[in-house]
């Protein structure tokens, strides 16, 4: 048997703010060759149509779309994905739902994903290459796994991926980031695609504010995080202060990624 389409699922929160998502997906149904899945969340939205007019007059490729309904909540939504071989999620936030103390049901969904996240703030542009990417690198062991999430923009669309190195004083910290950079380059380098070193002045506890701001001064146009191990349900039901405030100021969306998921990867 041959290997089953693979899909973008596109988790709709409000049919107002959908614009950016449905644009965004087409580009990574290009760049990956994949079919798109459209399923509404939110109670708002549910027994909305799909807006089929905007959705077809942004298919600039004629990409294959449907729309579907999620299953049992307790098993969604990796049922789905499992069923659909999905390899990204799109969302789009509203504005005014990222606000610190708004509760956001799409976080719910987000943190049991076995597939990394793109998620689309108020700011983010309608139109993205995703050929300059910018990897925050800090000594944790799964910043590997954003490593090897950003390989594919490299491989599948010649991404140049700028990685962002912590900057510590202690042996240890260094030799931890060494490994690292020395898995990567060995991947990076097998593949033949462009990357650059970036050495950051801060340490791992202060490096992704500061990878925000080189994101926007080199006009990247992805930011690949991973969710921390400690999110506590309160992040799990309104969403990390840090990754809302960053949806809401900044133009470039951020790739979020559950380190040590059993992901489904896409195809070589």
């Amino acid at each position: 048997m041959g290997r089953k389409t693979q899909h973008i699922l596109v988790l709709i929160q409000d049919q107002n703010y959908i614009r950016k998502a449905i644009v965004h997906a087409f580009k990574l149904a290009f760049i990956f060759k994949t079919e798109i899945a459209f399923t509404q969340i939110s109670k708002n939205t549910s027994d909305k149509k799909l807006p089929i007019s905007l959705i077809d007059e942004l298919n600039t490729e004629n990409i294959a779309y449907k729309e579907i309904s999620l299953g049992n909540l307790a098993l969604e939504p990796n049922n789905t994905i499992k069923q659909l071989e999905a390899i990204f999620i799109v969302t789009e936030f509203a504005k005014g739902k990222l606000s610190t103390f708004k509760r956001n049901e799409v976080f719910k969904y987000l943190y049991k994903a076995k597939i990394p996240s793109i998620l689309l703030g108020e700011k983010s542009e309608v139109k993205c290459n995703y050929q300059n990417i910018t990897v925050p690198v800090d000594l944790k062991r799964e910043t590997k796994e954003k490593m090897i999430w950003a390989s594919y923009f490299g491989r599948f669309n010649q991404a140049v991926i700028h990685l962002f190195v912590a900057n510590h004083k202690a042996e240890s910290a260094q030799r931890k980031i060494k490994a690292t950079l020395i898995f990567t380059k060995r991947m990076y380098e097998q593949f033949k695609f462009d990357y650059k070193i970036v050495k950051s002045e801060r340490s791992s506890n202060w490096l992704r504010q500061d990878a925000y701001s080189f994101s926007e001064q080199f006009h990247s146009d992805l930011m690949v995080l991973l969710s921390q191990k400690n999110d506590g349900l309160l992040n799990k039901y309104f969403g990390p202060n840090e990754i809302k405030t960053f949806l809401r100021k900044k133009r470039n969306p951020i790739l979020f990624i559950n380190p040590l998921k059993d992901y489904y990867l896409p195809c070589n």
